[in-house]
């Protein structure tokens, strides 16, 4: 049983959870020196736990340690993303942001944007289409959703009653929704969708800004991922790359994880190593192909065009050849 740590989900959410702890409780902020060794000492306990949950699934396991991700936060102000390069401009940021939405979200536009000032730099993210709606409706809203939105109509006066029915509530829940979707939520598939864009702006951040001292330390500014004023639901299906090849037939072989690359060397050219992933969109089953072996570039570009001809593509993201079904027959007649 942990005293900080609370109903942790996964390691992002366990490292999530001990910057918000360290923001509040680190010294430099006034905190209690022995709270903030607590918290550690529960960090560092409950790391290599969540680091193992991970790497058992993950495409690529991480070498993360406690220390390495604490080292990240340093000040009360100020952290740094995991990906963040002080060498890196703020439109290359913007380019490589560009890259990761357009191949983790085929089926969705985004604009991103970046602009410079004399002394500051911003990145923004619009959804511009999606093939979905955005919104929840007014059955699929939790009883936490009707209170927050609650809230928001007294603010602005829309339902000021001290009692009410649901009903009446609901009516005015709905006539709002006419007036603004600042009265909205989204829906679980839209939530996640910016959620994940936003991490990923933010995994190239750094910002160590104290509003009396340096304002402007910082490599960009970003202000989360919003919805274009002008959006669309344009219902789409990811595209296929190379449909006129045929694709790789599913099989009864073993786990990937279990394939021997040595067992594929015999009827090929290369080592390959399969392991099993997921489709980060929708859940979905796909296979990662790795070549064990030091190709140089006229060997690469070969190879990449004949995994295209056998129904795969590369993800510099996975850094992996990716294949919906099972490659592993098609592969071994190479």
């Amino acid at each position: 049983m942990t005293k900080y740590f609370k109903n942790l989900e996964s390691l992002e959410d366990l490292k999530n959870q001990f910057k918000a702890l360290a923001r509040k409780n680190h010294p430099d902020a006034g905190g209690d020196p022995e709270v903030m060794k607590a918290i550690n000492s529960e960090y560092d306990e409950l790391f290599p736990i969540w680091k193992h949950k991970y790497n058992k699934t993950a495409p690529e396991p991480t070498k993360e340690t406690a220390d390495s991700t604490r080292s990240e936060f340093y000040t009360y102000f100020g952290w740094k993303g995991s990906k963040h390069d002080s060498n890196r401009s703020t439109k290359e940021v913007a380019a490589l942001v560009r890259a990761y939405v357009k191949e983790i979200y085929p089926t969705y536009k985004f604009s991103v944007r970046y602009s410079s000032a004399s002394m500051c730099s911003e990145i923004h993210v619009e959804l511009k289409e999606a093939p979905h709606g955005l919104f929840k409706s007014i059955e699929d809203l939790s009883k936490e959703d009707i209170s927050n939105i609650h809230r928001k109509l007294r603010v602005n006066n829309l339902f000021n009653k001290d009692s009410w029915f649901d009903h009446e509530l609901k009516a005015a829940i709905l006539e709002a929704w006419e007036i603004s979707d600042f009265y909205k939520v989204y829906n679980d598939l839209t939530a996640a969708v910016i959620k994940a864009v936003d991490s990923e702006v933010e995994s190239y951040h750094f910002s160590d800004c104290d509003g009396m001292i340096d304002y402007f330390h910082v490599n960009f500014y970003y202000f989360n991922c919003k919805v274009s004023d002008d959006f669309k639901i344009v219902p789409k299906t990811a595209r296929i790359k190379n449909t006129k090849a045929k694709p790789a037939k599913a099989s009864n072989a073993p786990e990937p994880e279990q394939a021997e690359p040595q067992a594929l060397e015999q009827k090929s050219n290369y080592t390959y190593k399969i392991t099993k992933g997921e489709d980060n969109r929708d859940g979905s089953e796909l296979w990662l192909v790795r070549i064990v072996d030091t190709l140089d570039r006229a060997a690469y570009l070969a190879e990449n065009k004949a995994m295209q001809a056998r129904g795969g593509y590369y993800s510099k993201f996975r850094k992996a050849f990716i294949f919906r079904t099972d490659p592993t027959e098609t592969l071994q007649t190479a």
